[in-house]
């Protein structure tokens, strides 16, 4: 009677230990098919494992941190910085750019208000020079008269500076002259016209002395080497 139980036990036994071999089987089939359905198909709302859920996991915190660790978002950086310094040296540049222009006009126009001035203050020291003349220095006075002059006026008043200079003499004169006011009427490169209100004060040996008279002049002005001189000489009614 023993013998009959224990032969049913172990044939129990065996059946029980081949349905879990067969279920063991079948569940290794069905991962093997789930990993091959993963590899081949787009992931689809199924339920994973917990080690499959956690492998995951470790995944997606790596790719964070490769997002983080990322170069290209340092060299985005580097690339904003860039351009933010080209656009400050672009403006720098367009401002020195503009005041180099500006210091250009302004070079100019102190260069024309120069020659301008050169061309008024030549006819200004001439006149004064061709009304100042003093018995006393008479031929210094000429001579520095023709040193101002240049052209037809230099040759003309050359030719007549002895009597010029006899007759302050007889008359033992003394003549002061002023420039009241000068304008420039025209310019070129190598001259200008002038015009001049004067006045002269004259003075002799007998002690007359005779109040101021007022003379407008128009002076013709040449250049005469490095310099600006009196090349004609007009009294303007």
């Amino acid at each position: 009677m023993a013998a009959d139980v224990d032969a049913e036990v172990l044939a129990e036994l065996a059946e029980a230990e081949a349905a879990e071999a067969e279920a063991e089987a079948e569940a290794a089939r069905a991962r093997a098919t789930a990993a091959r359905l993963r590899g081949s198909a787009p992931a689809t709302e199924t339920l994973e494992p917990a080690e499959d859920i956690e492998d995951c996991e470790l995944e997606d915190e790596d790719e964070d941190e490769a997002v983080e660790l990322d170069p290209r978002s340092w060299w985005a950086r580097i690339g904003a910085v860039t351009v933010a310094v080209i656009a400050v040296v672009i403006v720098a540049i367009g401002s020195l750019a503009a005041t180099g222009l500006m210091l250009v006009a302004h070079q100019k126009v102190a260069a024309h208000q120069a020659h301008q001035n050169e061309l008024i203050d030549a006819a200004r020291t001439g006149v004064t020079a061709l009304l100042s003349i003093d018995y006393n220095r008479a031929k210094d006075d000429v001579q520095h008269v023709i040193d101002l002059s240049t052209g037809t006026f230099k040759a003309d008043f050359s030719r007549g500076a002895e009597d010029f200079v006899q007759t302050a003499q007889n008359a033992k004169a003394v003549t002061v002259g002023s420039i009241k006011s000068a304008a420039l009427e025209n310019e070129t490169a190598d001259g200008g016209l002038v015009l001049l209100a004067a006045s002269s004060t004259v003075t002799n040996s007998s002690g007359a002395h005779q109040d101021p008279r007022a003379w407008r002049m128009s002076v013709t002005v040449a250049r005469d080497g490095d310099k600006y001189k009196m090349s004609n000489v007009e009294f303007v009614p």
